[in-house]
């Protein structure tokens, strides 16, 4: 059985007591392992699992990339797990921005230094290469940008290696998907896919051996698609075949194209939502 809880996200699904904000984390049990993926932006995942009655303590963390609405909750749920390992790419600590036409570039990077981390008891455990996790549990690594549609957003940059060599556009490396294989086909839990959810899914089925993909599941990275990548990444997921595609975080307006899209396999993701498999 594989199960996903959705612990942080933009919106809520189960009543006032729950939180929402924009960013994700979802805890994941699967082949009897317990993983958070990703940590939110501020304290709501943590919140969140104590409004579920979720027990964390000793439960790893993985990171999706190193943007803070993904990582700024890590301290929050560290609270709750105790000292754990951090699986994440290593440049997921790099010094990066947003750029806001007339106004000054906006860090996006993690609040949190390494070293803070590290003196609070955490072990980062740092690849650029696909790994597994556990039984049937792959952490994707770096993914190749293949499809030619889904190309990096220009107003996000980066500080090339944080060696003051000026700014450039940021290809985010680090992002990451955690892949949960199962007799049925590859659940694909996506961060952000800034790498693109076509070519994260072909990366999946790289790393696998398995062409099915059974679920997929988290932020897309549509919204601010245009119509033609839109479409484009809708033909794509077709040819999937899914049982179920619960978009949520940054996938924004693209979520009622997919909902119209793919109709009864469509699940409006949010905190709160518990998807069993």
């Amino acid at each position: 059985m594989i199960q996903i809880v959705t612990l942080a996200d933009n919106s809520t699904c189960l009543g006032p007591r729950l939180l929402g904000e924009h960013g994700f984390s979802a805890c994941v049990v699967a082949s009897g392992q317990r993983l958070l993926f990703d940590a939110g932006q501020t304290g709501v995942a943590a919140h969140n699992a104590r409004v579920l009655g979720l027990d964390l303590r000793g439960v790893p963390v993985v990171l999706s990339h190193g943007h803070y609405d993904h990582v700024d909750g890590l301290p929050a749920l560290l609270e709750m797990t105790g000292p754990v390992p951090v699986f994440c790419h290593p440049q997921a600590f790099s010094p990066r921005y947003a750029l806001q036409e007339g106004r000054p570039q906006r860090p996006i990077g993690p609040s949190w230094r390494r070293e803070e981390m590290e003196a609070r008891g955490v072990r980062f455990e740092l690849s650029r290469e696909a790994r597994r996790l556990g039984p049937g549990i792959w952490l994707t690594g770096e993914i190749p940008r293949l499809a030619d549609f889904e190309t990096p957003e220009k107003k996000l940059v980066c500080d090339q290696g944080g060696q003051g060599q000026g700014l450039a556009v940021d290809l985010v490396p680090d992002d990451q998907a955690l892949v949960l294989e199962t007799d049925r086909g590859l659940v694909i839990l996506l961060g952000c896919a800034h790498s693109g959810v076509v070519n994260t899914i072909r990366h999946a089925r790289q790393i696998t051996g398995t062409w099915e993909v059974r679920a997929i599941v988290g932020g897309t990275h549509l919204g601010g698609a245009d119509e033609a990548r839109i479409k484009e990444t809708v033909r794509c997921l077709k040819e999937c075949n899914l049982k179920i595609l619960a978009p949520c975080h940054c996938t924004g307006r693209a979520a009622f194209v997919l909902a119209r899209e793919f109709q009864d396999q469509f699940i409006f993701n949010c905190a709160g939502n518990k998807i069993v498999l």
